[in-house]
């Protein structure tokens, strides 16, 4: 048992056929905790994910937010929106505001192996940090919103889509750019990799610390989740790690 609180924010659109393994994991995870609360801010799904999200909330402590951005077609930036939106009902929440923990997790089946114990562990041997996330097991995969400090600093697409318009070292540049971060987990020894923003399908923030900071994504043109992270980073200082102990994947 966690002797600590956990808002779950969740952004959803059309995610009915990854949505019940998700279920599965909050059944675990959330009993973890002292308390807890799940947000859900779905936008415009034209499938049955409301009434899933609707029957699962019946005997939780939790609710679903519904936000219509159909004006806005890029998904980044509509995702900037959403996890916008999660924010602001934590603040306007006087009880979540006191949590201990906001823990940001993905539908799309990336968190199926996450459980107590493995939170548990994370959160009681990382107290110094401010957010923690998770690695996968055989290959880091969510290279977009990954900064380290001295070694990745750039957007690794938008420099890999520059490389190709001259369609020299395709291959060469594709691992220096992007391969090689996927095998961060071999060529950083280190348990904890610290980094300046990460995501991986889960962050672990300590709410406190967090929550006066908003996601910006600049009209789609860059990652909200690193707009975000760069805020705190900037802000604490060396706060942020990925933990090789937490696979969610």
């Amino acid at each position: 048992m966690i002797d600590k609180t956990a808002v779950f924010c969740i952004p959803v659109k059309n995610e009915s056929s990854n949505i019940k393994s998700l279920f599965k994991t909050l059944d675990k995870i959330t009993k973890s905790f002292k308390d807890y609360f799940i947000i859900f801010v779905e936008s415009d799904s034209s499938d049955n994910s409301n009434i899933l999200i609707k029957k699962f909330l019946q005997n939780k402590k939790g609710i679903l937010l519904n936000k219509s951005l159909k004006h806005i077609s890029n998904r980044v930036a509509r995702l900037a929106i959403s996890r916008n939106e999660y924010l602001k009902y934590i603040k306007n929440n006087d009880k979540l505001l006191n949590f201990d923990f906001m823990i940001v997790l993905d539908c799309g089946g990336v968190n199926n192996n996450l459980n107590s114990d493995k939170l548990e562990k994370t959160i009681s041997q990382n107290q110094e940090f401010i957010g923690i996330f998770p690695t996968q097991r055989m290959f880091y995969y969510d290279i977009w919103t990954l900064r380290i400090k001295d070694l990745i600093n750039y957007d690794c697409f938008e420099e890999l889509f520059k490389i190709y318009k001259y369609k020299k070292n395709i291959k060469k540049t594709f691992y220096k750019l992007i391969g090689k971060f996927m095998l961060i987990n071999y060529f950083i020894k280190s348990q904890k990799i610290r980094v300046i923003s990460a995501y991986g399908g889960m962050a672990i923030y300590r709410l406190n610390k967090v929550i006066e900071f908003t996601y910006d994504s600049n009209d789609g043109k860059n990652c909200e989740h690193v707009e975000f992270n760069k805020k705190i980073s900037n802000k604490y200082g060396d706060c942020l790690i990925i933990d090789k102990n937490l696979t969610n994947s």
